[in-house]
C-alpha cells in the first residue's frame, strides 16, 4: 500500500492506493496519528485506488471518524473505488464517512471571536471569556496539622496531599497532587507510584487531604491557544510569561492542557508526613534522599493537565522558572496519553473531564527547571490551550 500526503490549508488530504488490509491498517494508523498530532482536524481520504478493504481497515478510519467528531473535526472519504463502496454501504457506514455536505460552516460558526498575536516565533490565538476577572490566591494548611481541602470546579490547587478520608489514613500516600475543575489527581508516596485520581459528577467535588499547598478560586479570565509552529515548542517559562504581559498583571494563575515536548520535574520519593529530619526538603543533600527527579525529559508525545501560579516577584512558594526573563512559579502537571483538542475556544471543565475519562494517567510531576550545565532544561509543549487570569494573593 502507498499513502500519499498532501497538507492544504483547512486539513490534510491522503491518497491511499492498493490493499487496506489487516498488514496495511498499522500503517494507515500511523499516518493518520501523525497528522493529528500536528494539529490538523480535517482528514480526507482518496480511496478511489484502494483495491480492496477489511475490517481491520474500516476500524481504523472510524477510530479517527469518532476522534476527530469529538473536538469538532473530521475524517472523510471521497471518490471511493467500486470495492470500498460495497463494503461501506454492507456495514452501513456510506453516511458515516462519504463525504456529503461541507461542515464546515457549521463549525466555523461555533467559534468565537480572537486576536491573533506572535510571540517568538509562535501562533497565538487569544479568546476573552470573562473580562475583568480576577483570581485569589491562598496557602493551604501548615506542615506540621494538613487541612481537609474540598476542590469544586471553581477552585485550582497544587501541593502535597492525598485523596482519601482523613490525614491518618493518608499519611503513608502523601505525594504531589494537583486539583483543577473537579478533578484532583495524586502521586502516592506509598512506594508503589502508581497515581490515581478521583472526578466528581453534578454538585459534588472531591477532597484532598493536604499537608501543604496553595490555592486558586475563580474564573479564568482569558484563554491562549498557542502553537509553536517552526519553533516546534514552547518552554513552560515562555508560556508563563506570555500570560502575565497580556494579563497586565504581577501575578496570574495558570491551568493547561498541551501535548508534551517533554516534562522536567521531581516527585517525592516517600510520604512526607513519615520523613524525619530535614525540615526543608530542598536543601541539599538530603533533597536526593526524598525526591527522585527526570534525569532527561518525561512523557514526551502525551497530553499533560497543567496548573499552577507565576509572578514576576518572587514568594516563598514560588521558584525561577528559566527561560530568556526572571519569572517565578509553581506547577505541577498530570501527564496522560495524547489526546487532540478541539481549535478554538474551549470550556475547561469539560475538556479536562474528557481527558481524565477517556485517557490513560502515567504519571504526576512537580515541575522544575533544571539549568545545571548538562541539565535537562525546561518543560516544553508542542500545542495546545493556555487558561490564564490576574491572581490577588491572599494573606
Amino acid at each position: 500500500m502507498e499513502i500519499v500526503r498532501l497538507v492544504v490549508q483547512d486539513g490534510v488530504d491522503l491518497t491511499i492506493n492498493g490493499r487496506l488490509d489487516s498488514y496495511w491498517a498499522e500503517h494507515l494508523d500511523s499516518s493518520l496519528a501523525e497528522a493529528v498530532r500536528e494539529g490538523h482536524d480535517r482528514l480526507r481520504l482518496d480511496l478511489s485506488r484502494v483495491t480492496f478493504l477489511s475490517s481491520a481497515g474500516i476500524a481504523v478510519l472510524m477510530k479517527y471518524s469518532k476522534q476527530l467528531r469529538a473536538i469538532d473535526g473530521e475524517l472523510v472519504v471521497f471518490s471511493p473505488s467500486q470495492q470500498v463502496r460495497t463494503v461501506l454501504d454492507m456495514t452501513r457506514l456510506t453516511v458515516h464517512l462519504v463525504e456529503a455536505a461541507d461542515r464546515t460552516a457549521a463549525r466555523t460558526a461555533r467559534r468565537q471571536e480572537s486576536v491573533a498575536v506572535e510571540r517568538e516565533g509562535a501562533r497565538l490565538e487569544v479568546f476573552d471569556l470573562v473580562p475583568g476577572a480576577m483570581l485569589r490566591g491562598g496557602s493551604v494548611a501548615a506542615k506540621e496539622s494538613g487541612a481537609s481541602l474540598r476542590c469544586p470546579d471553581s477552585l485550582f490547587a497544587i501541593g502535597v496531599g492525598a485523596i482519601g478520608a482523613s490525614l491518618t489514613e493518608c499519611r503513608e500516600r502523601f505525594g504531589e497532587f494537583l486539583a483543577l475543575a473537579g478533578a484532583a489527581v495524586y502521586l502516592p508516596g506509598d512506594g508503589t507510584h502508581v497515581p490515581d485520581y478521583l472526578v466528581a459528577s453534578g454538585e459534588e467535588a472531591p477532597e484532598v487531604q493536604v499537608l501543604r499547598g496553595l490555592t486558586g478560586e475563580g474564573e479564568f479570565a482569558r484563554l491562549l491557544r498557542f502553537d509553536p509552529a517552526e519553533a516546534g515548542a514552547v518552554g513552560l517559562a515562555e508560556l508563563a510569561t506570555w500570560c502575565l504581559e497580556l494579563s497586565g498583571s504581577n501575578a496570574v494563575g495558570l491551568a493547561i492542557v498541551a501535548e508534551v515536548a517533554g516534562l522536567v520535574g521531581a516527585a517525592l520519593r516517600h510520604s512526607s508526613a513519615i520523613m524525619t529530619g530535614d525540615a526543608d526538603l530542598f536543601a541539599f543533600p538530603a533533597v536526593r534522599n526524598h525526591l527522585s527527579f527526570t534525569a532527561e525529559r518525561a512523557f514526551v508525545r502525551t497530553t499533560a493537565v497543567v496548573t499552577g501560579f507565576v509572578a514576576r516577584d518572587p514568594r516563598a512558594e514560588l521558584r525561577p522558572l528559566g527561560g530568556s526573563g526572571t519569572v517565578y512559579g509553581h506547577f505541577h502537571a498530570a501527564a496522560f496519553s495524547f489526546a487532540p483538542l478541539r481549535k478554538g475556544v474551549l470550556a475547561l471543565k469539560p475538556v479536562v473531564a474528557q481527558v481524565f475519562e477517556h485517557q490513560s494517567l502515567l504519571g504526576v510531576l512537580h515541575l522544575l527547571n533544571d539549568d545545571r550545565p548538562a541539565g535537562a532544561g525546561q518543560s516544553e509543549f508542542v500545542r495546545g490551550a493556555c487558561w490564564f487570569g490576574p491572581l490577588q494573593w491572599g494573606s
